[in-house]
């Protein structure tokens, strides 16, 4: 966070514009929609004894502390609870779409628009790394008070619906299953959740994209043919939100719960165009670990490509030749639309070189395979994505125990 808006009330002071000149050469300011998100530290505090505990704001289960904390998104509609701290900070964060930048503020141009404290100004350069030689500017003031935020935009609304009612007094933090209707929508797609880990709906609207719904699920589990720990069996145990925010630019959901791992986490941040999911693994030592989608028969038709297979093969239910190689990208297309996907990986185990060695690629396009599904349909349709396996498993990334952690990030 820059120090010029640092110390400045949050949220609604900050404001962004883009710089163009019109056709003429005319100058002209154009304000465009910003988000600031309020983030604090809090002690993430233990599942309660019940589904009966009532929940107290100041920790993320609502609980007692038990001395093991992180810097999460706060959210006063959860037990997290809204930031102490007013004002923006510097843990704050204060996002835009880079789509929206505009150009250089030329000498005589007027050096501010209509509307914003005079002297707030700051100008905030964008590069992109695939062309250097591209810049593109966004100018960030104070507003006078008139002037929104979010400029009169919405490019998220992320609905987070409880089928029980209220997160506070229903949600079941001791021992789900918590059902949901929860929806993301933009121009661009549709998100569906049905659960705290169940992500299991995506329609795509860009282009000319037919918008039929192509997601059985985004699936975590220890190994292809154990069922003992899955998305299923997370939302069936202890949890807890941390936030759902819907801003005019992103919406954030964030979670905690997964059966021995109380306290391993996922985040997804939601734009326009993209959903990106941070997940910090936090739980004693385990065999293995897979990240991986699969998708429903309706995306049968579509290709799939990666850095495996560059020139794609056909998602039709048969099984392919694709490598276990790590993949640093991967592309499902078709008429039903389009969808491009990479994952990254950090880690504190040292020798972190051994463990990322460690990742090996899941593929599997096939209606009747011999393993029985965790959830979902039964069938693998283009399903794809990393599985981790070191030798000797993964060691404790449990904070009350051992400082390790894993971080798998997939956008």
């Amino acid at each position: 966070m820059t120090s010029s808006v640092l110390g400045v009330p949050a949220p609604a002071t900050v404001v962004g514009f883009a710089h163009h000149h019109a056709s003429d050469g005319a100058p002209v300011w154009q304000q465009i929609p910003v988000q600031l998100d309020q983030r604090k530290v809090v002690d993430f505090g233990s599942a309660p004894g019940s589904n009966a505990t009532a929940g107290v704001t100041g920790t993320v289960y609502g609980t007692a502390a038990i001395g093991v904390t992180a810097l999460q998104y706060a959210d006063a509609n959860t037990f997290v609870g809204a930031d102490s701290d007013p004002l923006i900070d510097a843990d704050d964060e204060l996002v835009f779409m880079p789509a929206d930048a505009g150009d250089l503020r030329q000498t005589g141009d007027p050096v501010e628009p209509a509307g914003v404290v005079p002297g707030s100004g700051l100008r905030v350069d964008l590069t992109d790394s695939l062309a250097p030689r591209t810049a593109g500017y966004v100018y960030l003031f104070r507003s006078a008070g008139a002037l929104a935020p979010g400029a009169g935009l919405d490019y998220v609304a992320y609905t987070f619906s409880l089928t029980s009612g209220a997160y506070k007094t229903t949600y079941k933090r001791a021992d789900g299953p918590n059902a949901e209707t929860s929806n993301v929508h933009t121009n661009n797609y549709d998100i569906g959740f049905t659960d705290r880990w169940i992500e299991d709906r995506w329609q795509i609207h860009a282009g000319t994209a037919t918008g039929v719904d192509i997601l059985d699920g985004n699936k975590n589990q220890f190994a292809i043919n154990y069922c003992g720990r899955s998305n299923a069996t997370f939302a069936d145990a202890e949890g807890a939100f941390i936030a759902n925010i819907d801003g005019p630019v992103r919406g954030i959901r964030s979670y905690v719960g997964a059966n021995s791992g109380p306290l391993t986490q996922r985040t997804h941040l939601l734009s326009r165009d993209r959903e990106r999911i941070v997940t910090n693994l936090r739980v004693h030592a385990i065999q293995a670990i897979m990240d991986y989608l699969d998708f429903s028969a309706a995306a049968i038709g579509m290709t799939y490509r990666s850095q495996s297979v560059p020139n794609g093969v056909t998602i039709d239910g048969t099984l392919d030749a694709v490598g276990t190689g790590y993949t640093s990208w991967e592309a499902v297309t078709g008429a039903q639309g389009s969808v491009i996907s990479g994952s990254s990986f950090q880690t504190t185990i040292n020798p972190p070189g051994g463990f990322l060695a460690a990742v090996t690629w899941f593929q599997r396009d096939q209606t009747t395979p011999p393993e029985a599904q965790c959830w979902g349909d039964s069938s693998f349709y283009g399903a794809a994505g990393p599985f981790i396996v070191p030798t000797g498993g993964i060691p404790d990334t449990d904070p009350l125990a051992t400082p390790l952690t894993v971080t798998v990030a997939a956008a």
